[in-house]
């Protein structure tokens, strides 16, 4: 659901911020290559990598961790990872909001296959859509990368990679029930005919959900309903088809097509109810043109339709339309890669309230090299973005390893970042300002890295500063470029073997600040991380997990008053049992310890229950 983004703007006044709930409610698409084991990334270059060589901090999710995990949803998943925070106001499907290394959640680029699926009134992407039984895989990159990627990605990128048909034909399927009666029916059906690749899967979840928002702060005079008390409910259907054709070695034509359709209900005065669908389509056509020349061009369109209302009558339209046309080359120059590319984004809004304009456009051009010398890694990006509306954007990063042995490496970088102003804050009919700039950021980061017998472990100090933030300033409540932050910290992230035992652990500390005030930034722990650990012993398997944070800075749900909201530390479990080939039964314990506590003050999160899965997957 994207309605209005309470964490959106960085520093707001009382008075902003209770009008803004009156008013406002709540790239490049790239196949999976083939793995060497669980070991290559494509995110931080776009060319694939061994897990330990990027010189940014990137972290992947697999298939298996996925199915191990306690998780139904991405954002409850990246709860995990270093770095990484999230923001859900409810339950399942609930409006959530994503940050890394502190930032703004339109700071994230949130991916679909490549696909840019992000709001043009907002900025950011509804990761509260996106459950997890048509993702095969999920990449993490920290840190300023706009040079690759363009705008958002000043905290970094989420890519997301849907399954895809391999091997030989097979069909799948899974049945699930739990808490707050939950049910998920998913199949899936795919493999290879030949030199065809093939995959569909589709999957439906319902849950009657719990209450969003606390009991004590129902009602509130323009924030919540008597009625606001009931629990709330939520529906998603998820859609997934991959199919492409080996024309002759090294040269294949595909399509991807992706769509999650939500209907969720929430808690509010003015609206409590929303219909959403992400779609995420691509046609590609990958060529081997030469040994060393390897080029791809790819069509994509990403969209986000929401319809809001308030008891069955409707309150708002929004719908966005990312068309993207991209030729991108990569080319093997003696121990390193160049990489070439050209971009076209045409971004297009379709809404009931009047915005003064609707539509821009987006020219890029990309250059990158990678090389691996001896003991020397080396990165170089450059980007430029030329926008319809506010002018041009160049990006650029700057990255040197040192391997002081074949297991341990020492490594900088330096980058800058941008995110393009939204249809909101340019032609939104509150305040827009289409002589915004866009907001820039800097960052710079430090990295030990070390990958080897003990497993895969990454410490990386870094600072982020951004500038130009936008705001909506009295009197006028004009959109305006006033506010600076800065983030300094270190992330921690090891995984591994630990007596035997499969481990993964992550640890961030950050000190946050909003420069025109002093004070920390919203909704940004000074310390949070998770640890895990899990085994498999011939039929069975299991996994451990404590999530922990300590406390945050907030706004209180009704008052809009700053307050603290204290830390947590919660259990899960999840436990599995093969007791015959091709079919598994899985048992997910969800907050084993029942923890009263709250990501987003006033609101709810999920308490103890109970989830029971039987699979079918052909081996």
């Amino acid at each position: 659901m994207q309605a209005p983004k309470p964490d959106h703007i960085m520093h707001q006044t009382t008075l902003a911020l209770a009008l803004g709930a009156v008013f406002i409610s709540p790239a490049h698409a790239e196949i999976l290559p083939e793995f060497v084991g669980e070991t290559i990334v494509v995110t931080p270059t776009r060319a694939p990598q061994k897990l330990a060589a990027p010189l940014q901090h990137t972290s992947i999710i697999t298939r298996t961790d996925i199915e191990s995990s306690t998780a139904s949803d991405l954002s409850t998943l990246l709860r995990q990872e270093s770095g990484v925070e999230i923001a859900p106001t409810g339950g399942l499907g609930a409006q959530t909001a994503i940050r890394i290394r502190g930032s703004e959640s339109d700071h994230v680029l949130v991916l679909i296959d490549g696909v840019r699926v992000n709001s043009a009134t907002t900025g950011a992407t509804a990761i509260d859509q996106f459950l997890l039984d048509e993702i095969e895989r999920i990449e993490i990159v920290r840190g300023n990368v706009s040079s690759v990627y363009g705008s958002e990605a000043i905290g970094g990128v989420v890519r997301i990679f849907t399954r895809r048909g391999q091997g030989e034909m097979k069909v799948s399927g899974s049945a699930a029930l739990g808490a707050d009666n939950y049910h998920k029916l998913a199949f899936a059906v795919g493999g290879e005919l030949g030199d065809t690749r093939v995959h569909f899967g589709a999957a439906r979840t319902r849950t009657d959900g719990f209450s969003s928002v606390r009991g004590e702060f129902v009602p509130a005079p323009f924030t919540f309903a008597p009625a606001d008390i009931d629990d709330d409910g939520y529906r998603n259907t998820s859609l997934n088809l991959a199919l492409s054709q080996r024309i002759q070695p090294g040269h294949e034509i595909g399509l991807t097509a992706f769509q999650s359709s939500g209907d969720i209900e929430y808690d509010g005065a003015f609206q409590n109810h929303s219909d959403q669908i992400l779609t995420a389509l691509g046609l590609y056509s990958e060529n081997h043109w030469l040994p060393n020349w390897q080029s791809r061009i790819q069509y994509s369109q990403g969209s986000d339709d929401l319809d809001s209302d308030l008891d069955g009558a409707a309150t708002g339209r929004l719908k966005t339309r990312n068309r993207q046309l991209g030729w991108n080359n990569q080319l093997e120059a003696g121990r390193g890669v160049v990489r070439l590319g050209v971009e076209g984004l045409w971004q297009q809004l379709d809404s009931d309230t009047a915005y003064s304009d609707d539509s821009r456009r987006v020219a890029s051009l990309t250059a990158g090299y990678t090389a691996a010398i001896g003991a020397h890694d080396l990165q170089v990006n450059a980007r430029h973005d030329d926008y319809s509306d506010f002018g041009g954007a160049a990006t650029g990063l700057l990255g040197y390893g040192y391997r002081l042995t074949p297991e341990l490496r020492v490594s900088v970088t330096v980058s800058n970042a941008f995110r393009a102003p939204t249809f909101n804050e340019l032609y939104g009919p509150f305040g827009g300002n289409p002589a915004l700039e866009p907001e820039r950021a800097r960052g710079a980061e430090a990295g030990l890295t070390y990958s080897g017998a003990h497993g895969l472990a990454r410490a990386t100090a870094f600072v982020t500063r951004t500038r130009d933030l936008i705001n909506f300033v009295p009197p006028t409540w004009a959109a305006t470029n006033v506010d600076q932050a800065e983030n300094r910290g270190v992330e921690l992230s090891w995984s591994g073997k630990l007596a035997g035992l499969d481990a993964r652990g992550a640890l961030t500390v950050q000190d946050t600040e909003d420069k025109s005030t002093g004070l920390s930034l919203l909704r940004r722990a000074d310390r949070f991380g998770s640890l895990s650990l899990g085994r498999r012993s011939g039929a069975f398997d299991w996994r451990a997990e404590v999530l922990a944070s300590g406390p945050h800075a907030d706004v209180h749900a009704t008052t809009y008053s700053r307050v603290d909201v204290p830390g947590y530390a919660v259990l899960n479990l999840n436990l599995g049992w093969k007791p015959v080939r091709d079919w598994k039964v899985s048992g997910k314990l969800v907050n084993l310890l029942d923890k009263d506590y709250a990501l987003v003050h006033g609101y709810n999160t999920q308490g103890r229950a109970a989830f029971i899965e039987l699979a079918y997957a052909p081996e």
